[in-house]
């Protein structure tokens, strides 16, 4: 019979036991996080992706792009004239302190040379937009519609300081899709870059950023 072991023998050999089952609890532990991501946080969160919609225009350097409608709470476009009082109006007194309000809110702002015609309007004083003075309506010579436009869209974004991008849409095809109006007219994106909104003529800043919000609940 073999003797009986001390108690303190005991004592060890039931340590011994809680140690090993302890490092077997930590490497499971560590190897389930890695299967879960090596996160030491569960299970890693999901990734949300958004599709990249896009709309091909023309920079003012005169590069083809495809300028994003989507990942944003908001992308607010602009179709203007060079020549519409109306639309001078809103870029002299309205577009810059909304554009601040757009990218405070983590939202996006470009607008789009939607006509070819040139001659720079005069806006009215502020509060006063029907006294603006219209432009010539000029049509650039055949084959120079692209370069003379850029050139007045320069102007135009100089003149007024606006602090967002603003495009060329070669042969009307952005505005023609959406089935422009009238100038100035606005078209709101959710993130996901469908069209949720949509307004049309001079607007306030109030207007403006209600319709912001309104899109962004969309």
């Amino acid at each position: 019979m073999a003797p009986p072991r001390s108690k303190q023998t005991g004592r060890n050999s039931t340590t011994i036991v809680i140690i090993v089952a302890a490092v077997v609890l930590v490497v499971v532990a560590v190897v389930w996080g890695l299967a879960l991501g090596g996160s030491g946080q569960g299970a890693p969160k999901a990734k949300v992706t958004t599709k990249a919609v896009t709309v091909g225009l023309v920079s003012m350097n005169g590069q083809r792009t495809q300028v994003a409608v989507s990942g944003k709470p908001v992308t607010v476009v602009e179709f203007f004239a060079v020549w519409c009082p109306y639309c001078a109006y809103d870029a002299r007194w309205v577009m810059p302190e909304f554009a601040a309000k757009v990218e405070k809110a983590g939202g996006r702002i470009f607008a789009v040379d939607a006509s070819q015609q040139l001659g720079q309007a005069v806006p009215g004083p502020d509060g006063h937009p029907e006294q603006g003075i219209e432009g010539s309506h000029l049509q650039p010579p055949a084959g120079q519609e692209e370069s003379m436009s850029l050139q007045a869209i320069a102007h135009y974004k100089a003149t007024f300081h606006l602090p967002f991008p603003l495009y060329y849409d070669e042969g009307l095809t952005y505005a023609t899709a959406v089935g422009l109006q009238g100038y100035p007219s606005f078209l709101f994106y959710n993130a996901k870059g469908k069209a949720v909104g949509g307004i049309e003529g001079w607007q306030t800043e109030a207007q403006l950023w209600q319709a912001y919000q309104q899109a962004a609940k969309k």
